[in-house]
C-alpha cells in the first residue's frame, strides 16, 4: 500500500477517501474524552447537550409512553429524520419509525462521534433529512480494559452504575484481530415527589379521584333536596348550588362533600382540596421523573486478512433492555344504576329528587384500588453483519461489500388494568357484585377489594412487537484520472434493504376492554428498497490566485421503494480554500425520507395527550371562561360547540376538568415520501501556529409533505379557527371531525390523529464552533472550546396551503440561542475542567397562536459542570465530576408551580460521578 492510501480518510457526509479531505458540510466531532468528561452514563445524554440537537426520547420520559430507549433529534426535526450509523453502516432500528436506540451502542469502544447536519440522503439513503450521526468505534483493540462509572444525585437517589469489560488482540501472526466488549448498566428511578420543585405542583385538576364523584349533569336534582342533605352537615340553604357542572364527592363514612364551587364537608386528608374548589388528585405521588432500567450488552468484531489486499470481517451486537414506568390509576366516567345497593343514603335522597329519578347517574372515579398502573417493557435486540473489503491499487481506492440482519423483540406488560366488562357487571349487579366475587364492589369512598374481586376486576395486559431489518450493500471508491488541479475521485454503490414489522396485542387490548385504553388491533407489514448511487469529488483549482484549492462534490442516488416508487436524491457542494488557513464551504442537498413501517402499517394505538389550559389560549375553547367565548365571534363559537356535541343544558357553565384526553393515531399505506432541500454556507479559519480553529455555518432546511400527526393542541386550535383553519366555524371541519366528545358530558374523550402527508417544516440559523489549545510551559496545557447555535426560524405548517407558525425560541421546540462551552487545564497526569451549558430565554408556546397570552416567558438559563481526571501510569485512570454544580432547580414553565419542560432543563439537581478505567 502507498503512503497516500495509508493516510486517506473518509469524512462523515461522503464515501470518498482522500488524504487531504475536509468536510464540505457543517461537521461537529465529539471525542471519546469529551464524552467521558460529561459524566453521563448514556451517549444520548452527552450528545443532547449539543445545540444542534433538539428533544428526543430520554430518561425524563417517565410517563405512560416512556420506554427507557434514547433517541437523537437533529435540528428538532424529529428523531425519524436523522440517520444514526455505526462506522458508516446502518444499525437495527428500535422503533416502528426506524429510529435507533443510541444507548445500545457499545460505549466502551467509542472512538468519536461525527455529526453532519443537513440532508445526506444522496450519500446514505433515506432518513438522512436533518443529517447523520456516525459513531466510530476503535479499530484493532488489544488488551483487557475494565471501565466502571457510578453516579448519584445530590438528593441521594437516581443511582446509575455502568460496568464494561473489553478484551481484544491479534491472532494468526497479526493477520487477524478480535474484540469482545460486555457491558451492564443499572439506573434507579427518581420519584416525582422526591424534588422540592415538583412538590410545589398542585397535583391535578380533574374530578376523577379514588373516592369517586357524582356529576349532576342535565338530569338535575332539586335544590331543596340538596339543601336538606347538606343541612345535616351544617350548610346554609344554597351553599351547594344545583348546576349541571356541580360535583359531589363521597367521604368514606357515607357522607357527601361539595367537590367544587367552594369545597365543603371534606373529611379526607388535609390539603386535597384547594380554595377554588378544584379537586386535586395529587396524581404525582405515583409518577416518576427518571425511568429506571437495566441493560445488558455484548459486542464482538473480528477481522482477518485473507490476503494482503483482502480482509474478511464479521460483527455481532446484542442488547437487552428492561425498563419500568408508572402512571396514575386508570379513570373513567361510568353510568351507575340507582338500584346499586352501595349507593349512600344521602346520595340516594338527592338522586330521588331528579327530574328522572330512575335514570342511571354518572360516577367519575380513579381506580386506585387496582393499584397504580405500571408498564414493564423488555427489549431484546441483535444484529449480525459480515462482509469483505479490500484495496484496488489500480485506482488507488478500495471496495467493500457486506450484509447485515437484525431483529428487535419487545414485550410489554401493563399491570393495574381495570376490565370494563367486569366493572359494568359489578356496578349493575343487584347485589353489588357479591355473587360475582366475595364482598362485591363498593365504588363509593375508599374502595377495598377482596382478593377474589381483584382477580375478577383487575388484569395485566400484554403485547409483543417485532422489528427486522436486512441490508445488503456494496461500495467502491477511488480515483478516475488526473486533472490539472488533482485527482478526480469517485464513490459508487448498490444497496438493498428490507424492514418488517409485526404487532400482536392480547385479547383485552384487541377488544378495547380496558378502562381508558381504546381497542388496539394487531398489525404487520414490510418495506423494501433497491438503490444505486454515485458520488464524485472534482478538484477544480489548486495553488491559484485566491484559491489554494477549490473542490466540487456531486452525488446522485436513485431509490426504488416497493410502495413509494422511484425517488431521486442529489447534492452539489464545494470546499474553497482561499488561503491555507481560510476555507469557505457550502452546498445544496435534496433529501428524501420514505415512510417507515410504523407510519404505514401501525393499527390504531393510543396515548394520553395534554392540550393546555384555556387561560393560556389553548385547550377546549368551549369552556365558559374561554377567551373565544368572550370575543367578537362568541356566537359562532357557541354554535360550533353545540353542533360539536356539548349538551345545550351544559353549555352556559361548561368546564373541561380534564385538560387532557386520549389520542389515537394509526398508520396510512397511501403516504408519499417526504422531500427536503438543504442549503449551507460556512467559513472555517485555522490560523497556522495559533492552536485556534473557528467555524461558522449557515443552514436552511425545508421539509415538504411532512409525514406525521397533529398534536392535540393543534387539532383544537384549528377546529376553533385560532389559526384560520375553520373560518366557517363548522363542526364538519376536518379538524373538528377528529375530536370525539362524550355524549353525556360534552367533554373530549379522544382525539384522532391519523398519519398523513402534512404541510412543511422549515428551520434555519447559524452554527458556530471555536476551539483553542496552547502550551503554558512546564508541561501545562490549556484548551477551550465553544459550540453555539442561533436558530432564526422553526416554522411549522400543519396543512399544505395553510398558515405557517414560527416556534423558534418557544419552550418545547428550540431556543433561539444554545451553547456549550468548556475549558480544561492539564498538567502531567492530572486535568481539571469546567463546562458551561447555556439555554437562551424562551417564550411560552401559547403565544404562537395567541400573541396576547400573558403566560410568562422563561429567562435564559445556565448550568456549570466540574470535571477532572488523574492517570496513575498507563494502566489506571480515575475520573470524577459534579454536574449542575450550583444545584439549580429548573425554571417554572407555563405559570403553574412545579411545572417545567423536563427534557430541556435539568430537573434532578446536582449530580456526582466517579469513573475508573483499568488497562491490563
Amino acid at each position: 500500500m502507498t503512503a497516500t492510501e495509508l493516510d486517506a480518510v473518509t469524512v462523515t457526509g461522503s464515501r470518498i477517501a482522500r488524504p487531504d479531505y475536509a468536510s464540505s458540510s457543517p461537521l461537529t466531532s465529539v471525542s471519546r474524552e469529551a464524552l467521558r468528561d460529561t459524566g453521563t452514563s448514556t451517549l444520548e445524554e452527552a450528545l443532547n447537550q449539543l445545540p444542534q440537537l433538539g428533544i428526543g426520547a430520554n430518561k425524563t420520559n417517565a410517563g405512560w409512553g416512556g420506554t427507557g430507549q434514547a433517541t437523537l433529534n437533529l435540528r428538532g426535526l424529529g428523531a425519524q429524520r436523522n440517520l444514526v450509523l455505526l462506522d458508516g453502516r446502518r444499525l437495527q432500528p428500535a422503533t416502528t419509525d426506524n429510529v435507533v436506540d443510541v444507548n445500545a451502542i457499545p460505549a466502551a469502544l467509542i472512538e468519536d462521534v461525527q455529526i453532519i447536519t443537513g440532508g445526506a440522503s444522496a450519500v446514505y439513503g433515506s432518513d438522512a433529512i436533518a443529517g447523520v450521526v456516525n459513531v466510530r468505534l476503535k479499530e484493532d483493540f488489544e488488551g483487557i480494559r475494565l471501565d466502571g462509572q457510578f453516579a448519584r444525585y445530590g438528593e441521594g437517589d437516581g443511582d446509575t452504575t455502568d460496568l464494561a469489560v473489553t478484551l481484544g488482540g491479534n491472532f494468526a501472526d497479526d493477520r487477524g484481530n478480535a474484540v469482545l466488549s460486555l457491558s451492564w448498566s443499572d439506573r434507579d428511578g427518581v420519584d416525582f415527589m422526591a424534588r422540592e420543585f415538583f412538590r410545589r405542583n398542585p397535583g391535578g385538576t380533574d374530578f376523577r379521584i379514588q373516592t369517586g364523584t357524582y356529576e349532576f349533569g342535565a338530569n338535575l336534582p332539586a335544590q331543596a333536596a340538596v339543601d336538606r342533605v347538606f343541612a345535616q352537615y351544617g350548610a346554609a340553604p344554597g351553599r351547594v348550588p344545583v348546576s349541571p357542572t356541580t360535583y359531589l364527592g363521597f367521604n368514606d363514612d357515607g357522607t357527601l362533600f361539595a367537590a367544587n364551587k367552594g369545597p365543603f364537608n371534606w373529611r379526607g386528608p388535609d390539603g386535597q382540596l384547594n380554595d377554588t374548589g378544584t379537586q386535586l388528585n395529587n396524581l404525582n405521588q405515583f409518577s416518576l421523573v427518571q425511568v429506571p432500567l437495566e441493560r445488558h450488552g455484548a459486542f464482538a468484531r473480528v477481522g482477518y486478512d485473507v490476503t494482503d489486499e483482502v480482509q474478511a470481517y464479521g460483527q455481532f451486537s446484542w442488547s437487552s433492555l428492561s425498563s419500568y414506568v408508572a402512571a396514575e390509576a386508570g379513570n373513567t366516567g361510568i353510568n351507575v344504576p340507582v338500584a346499586n345497593p352501595f349507593v349512600p343514603a344521602d346520595l340516594r335522597t338527592i338522586l330521588a329528587s331528579r327530574a328522572n329519578p330512575n335514570a342511571d347517574f354518572r360516577l367519575h372515579k380513579r381506580f386506585q384500588e387496582a393499584g397504580p398502573r405500571t408498564f414493564e417493557r423488555d427489549f431484546d435486540t441483535w444484529q449480525f453483519l459480515a462482509g469483505v473489503r479490500g484495496d484496488l491499487a489500480a485506482i488507488n481506492g478500495s471496495w467493500d461489500a457486506y450484509a447485515s440482519k437484525g431483529r428487535l423483540r419487545a414485550h410489554e406488560v401493563n399491570n393495574g388494568a381495570v376490565v370494563i366488562a367486569s366493572l359494568r357487571n359489578l356496578l349493575g349487579a343487584p347485589d353489588g357484585g357479591a355473587s360475582l366475587c366475595a364482598g362485591g364492589y363498593d365504588p363509593f369512598g375508599l374502595t377495598v377489594l377482596s382478593p377474589e374481586c381483584r382477580t375478577y376486576l383487575v388484569a395485566a395486559t400484554a403485547s409483543r412487537t417485532e422489528l427486522e431489518q436486512e441490508v445488503v450493500e456494496a461500495n467502491v471508491q477511488g480515483g478516475l484520472f488526473q486533472l490539472p488541479a488533482g485527482e478526480l475521485r469517485f464513490a459508487a454503490g448498490l444497496g438493498w434493504r428490507r424492514n418488517s414489522y409485526g404487532f400482536q396485542p392480547d385479547r383485552l387490548l384487541q377488544q378495547g376492554g380496558i378502562v381508558g385504553v381504546p381497542a388496539k388491533g394487531p398489525s404487520h407489514g414490510s418495506t423494501r428498497v433497491g438503490e444505486a448511487y454515485v458520488e464524485t469529488l472534482v478538484p477544480v483549482l489548486y495553488d491559484a490566485p485566491f484559491a489554494r484549492s477549490l473542490d466540487v462534490g456531486l452525488a446522485y442516488r436513485y431509490s426504488d421503494y416497493d410502495l413509494s416508487g422511484g425517488v431521486d436524491t442529489y447534492k452539489a457542494d464545494f470546499t474553497w480554500a482561499l488561503i491555507e488557513d481560510l476555507r469557505v464551504r457550502g452546498g445544496y442537498q435534496r433529501a428524501v425520507r420514505a415512510p417507515s413501517v410504523g407510519e404505514l402499517y401501525v393499527a390504531s394505538e393510543t396515548e394520553s395527550n395534554s392540550y393546555g389550559l384555556v387561560a393560556n389560549g389553548q385547550g377546549d375553547q368551549c369552556e365558559a371562561g374561554s377567551p373565544l367565548r368572550r370575543g367578537g365571534n362568541a356566537a359562532a363559537i357557541e354554535a360550533l360547540c353545540l353542533a360539536h356535541g356539548i349538551p345545550a343544558a351544559l353549555l352556559p357553565s361548561y368546564i373541561d376538568t380534564q385538560r387532557e384526553s386520549l389520542a389515537t393515531r394509526s398508520g396510512n399505506t397511501a403516504l408519499d415520501p417526504e422531500t427536503a432541500d438543504t442549503y449551507t454556507l460556512g467559513v472555517v479559519w485555522t490560523p497556522d501556529g495559533t492552536g485556534l480553529s473557528v467555524a461558522a455555518d449557515y443552514f436552511d432546511i425545508r421539509v415538504e409533505d411532512v409525514i406525521g400527526t397533529l398534536t392535540s393542541a393543534q387539532v383544537l386550535a384549528s377546529c376553533f379557527n385560532q389559526d384560520g383553519s375553520n373560518p366557517g366555524y363548522s363542526a364538519g371541519n376536518f379538524y373538528c371531525a377528529l375530536i370525539q366528545r362524550n355524549a353525556d358530558t360534552g367533554r373530549i374523550d379522544n382525539i384522532y390523529k391519523p398519519t398523513f402527508n402534512m404541510g412543511s417544516l422549515r428551520t434555519s440559523g447559524i452554527d458556530a464552533q471555536l476551539d483553542w489549545q496552547g502550551e503554558l510551559g512546564n508541561g501545562a496545557r490549556l484548551s477551550a472550546g465553544t459550540v453555539a447555535s442561533w436558530v432564526d426560524r422553526y416554522e411549522v405548517q400543519a396543512l399544505k396551503g395553510g398558515p405557517a407558525y414560527d416556534y423558534a425560541g418557544y419552550v418545547g421546540t428550540l431556543p433561539t440561542w444554545k451553547a456549550v462551552s468548556q475549558a480544561r487545564y492539564q498538567q502531567g497526569p492530572g486535568s481539571i475542567g469546567l463546562r458551561w451549558r447555556y439555554i437562551g430565554a424562551m417564550e411560552h408556546s401559547s403565544k404562537v397562536l395567541n400573541p396576547a397570552s400573558t403566560t410568562p416567558p422563561v429567562d435564559a438559563f445556565s448550568y456549570f459542570d466540574l470535571f477532572g481526571s488523574w492517570d496513575f501510569g498507563t494502566r489506571l485512570r480515575l475520573g470524577a465530576g459534579i454536574n449542575n454544580l450550583l444545584d439549580k432547580d429548573p425554571p417554572q414553565v407555563g405559570g403553574v408551580a412545579g411545572v417545567t419542560h423536563n427534557s430541556t432543563y435539568d430537573i434532578y439537581g446536582r449530580q456526582y460521578f466517579v469513573a475508573l478505567t483499568v488497562q491490563l
